[in-house]
C-alpha cells in the first residue's frame, strides 16, 4: 500500500487527489493542514508521496522540502500551485521536488503526475512498479558531472569496457541526448540509435531493444545518442525510464553516460541507479559544480554510500591538492585518474584505453574501478586506492 500524505488548509485538494487516483490500486489518501504537521508525518516514516496543495506558502514548502531531502528521505514530491510560473519549476527542481502540476489542471494530467511520482517513489524506495514483477538483475551505475570537457565520457566507456573484460554482460547508455560521443569513443558508426528504441513505443521489449543497440569488440551493447540534436525531443523520460528498466533484466551492469546537467533525463537515470559516479578536475570550476551536483544529489535521497567520486587528472600541477578538493565538495575521494597521452590518443582512435593501453596508469585506475564495482554488487571487500 502507497501511502500519500496531501498537504493543504483546506480539504478539497485532498479530495481531488483521492478522485486523481480512485482507479489506482494500493494507494490511501490522507491529509495534513499544514506543514509542520506534513514534516511531522513525513520524519515518523509511511509516507510515500507527500503533495503540497494550493493553500501552502511554497516558499516555506521548498525550505522543507530541502530539509527533508538533506536528512535523507527519498519520497516522493508535488507541488500543486494555483498558477506554474518558470521560477517556480526552477527551485522546485533544485529543492528535489518530483513534479510540479497546476492544482487546477484536467483530472487526467493530475492522474498521470501523481502516478510517475508513485513509480519513481517505489524505485527509490526499493519496491517494484507492479506486483509480482521480475526483480531487478542489472546494476545501474550512473556517470555524472554538472561541468563539460571533465573526461564523463571517457570514463563511462572504459569502465563499460572492463566489465566487459571481466565476463560480465554491460550495455552502454549514451544519455547526452544532443551531443553524445559514446559512438566516437567506442569507434561505432550509429547504424541505430536511442531514437528507434524511443519510436517503437509500447511495442518495444527486450529482444526489439537488443536489435537497436550496436556491439562494440569488446561484447559491450551500446545504445547510441542521436545523430541529430533535434531527435532528442522526442526521447521523453517516460520512454528512457522504459528502455532502463528492460536493460536490466537483460544486462549484468548498465552503465549511463550523462549529459552536463540535471534533466529530465538524468533526473530518470538518477531514479534507476544502484550507484552513481560524479567525475570532476583539478580546477576551481569543476569543484563548484561537483559541490553543487553532490548538494542536489543529497535533496535527491543520495546519500554518502551512493555516490563516488573520480578525480580526473589528478596528478596535475595546478596548485590545487586533492585534499582541499576533497574539502571544497564535502567528500572523500575514491578514484584518482591521472593525466596520460595514452587517453587521448586513445580518444582519437576510437579505442578505449583500457583496450589501447591496458598497462597504462589510466587504465589500471579504471580496471579497479571495474573491479570496485563488481566487488560491491557481489558483496566482496573491495576498494582502490
Amino acid at each position: 500500500m502507497m501511502s500519500i500524505l496531501v498537504c493543504d488548509t483546506q480539504s478539497a485538494y485532498a479530495q481531488t487527489v483521492s478522485k486523481a487516483l480512485v482507479q489506482v490500486q494500493d494507494t490511501r489518501v490522507t491529509r495534513a493542514s499544514g506543514l509542520t504537521e506534513a514534516c511531522k508525518q513525513v520524519r515518523a516514516g509511511g509516507v510515500d508521496l507527500l503533495v503540497v496543495g494550493p493553500g501552502v506558502d511554497f516558499d516555506d514548502a521548498l525550505v522543507s522540502v530541502r530539509e527533508i531531502r538533506d536528512e535523507g528521505s527519498r519520497i516522493g514530491v508535488v507541488l500543486a500551485p494555483s498558477e506554474v510560473t518558470r521560477e517556480l519549476l526552477h527551485a522546485a527542481l533544485r529543492a528535489g521536488v518530483d513534479d510540479v502540476v497546476p492544482s487546477g489542471a484536467l483530472p487526467v494530467e493530475t492522474t498521470s503526475v501523481l502516478e510517475e511520482a508513485l513509480r519513481r517513489a517505489r524505485r527509490r524506495l526499493g519496491a517494484s512498479d507492479e506486483p509480482g514483477a521480475t526483480p531487478q538483475k542489472g546494476h545501474v551505475v550512473t556517470v555524472l558531472s554538472m561541468k563539460g570537457g571533465v573526461g564523463k565520457t571517457v570514463v563511462a566507456s572504459n569502465v563499460a569496457v572492463a566489465l566487459a573484460d571481466l565476463d560480465k554482460s554491460v550495455a552502454l547508455v549514451d544519455l547526452d541526448l544532443q551531443f553524445g560521443d559514446v559512438g566516437i569513443m567506442l569507434g561505432l558508426e550509429p547504424v541505430q540509435t536511442i531514437v528507434g528504441a524511443v519510436q517503437s513505443g509500447d511495442r518495444l521489449d527486450a529482444e526489439m531493444l537488443r536489435g537497436f543497440m550496436v556491439e562494440h569488440s569488446s561484447g559491450v551493447h551500446a545504445l547510441l545518442a542521436p545523430t541529430l540534436p533535434e531527435d532528442a525531443e522526442i526521447v521523453t523520460a517516460s520512454r528512457i525510464d522504459r528502455i532502463i528498466g528492460l536493460l536490466v533484466t537483460m544486462f549484468d551492469y548498465v552503465i549511463i553516460d550523462t549529459p552536463p546537467s540535471l534533466d529530465e533525463a538524468v533526473l530518470t537515470a538518477l531514479d534507476r541507479s544502484d550507484r552513481v559516479v560524479v567525475v570532476t578536475m583539478m580546477d576551481v570550476a569543476s569543484v563548484k559544480n561537483s559541490r553543487v551536483s553532490l548538494q542536489k544529489l543529497r535533496q535527491l535521497g543520495y546519500n554518502g554510500t551512493l555516490v563516488d567520486i573520480m578525480l580526473n587528472r589528478a596528478d596535475s600541477k595546478v596548485f590545487l591538492k586533492v585534499e582541499e578538493v576533497e574539502h571544497a565538495i564535502g567528500m572523500p575521494i575514491k578514484y584518482r585518474l591521472p593525466s596520460d597521452l595514452q587517453v587521448p590518443r586513445s580518444v582519437n582512435k576510437g579505442v578505449p584505453v583500457v583496450l589501447d593501453a591496458p598497462r597504462s596508469q589510466p587504465a589500471r585506475v579504471l580496471q579497479e574501478t571495474a573491479k570496485a564495482i563488481v566487488a560491491e554488487r557481489e558483496g566482496a571487500q573491495g576498494d582502490v586506492a
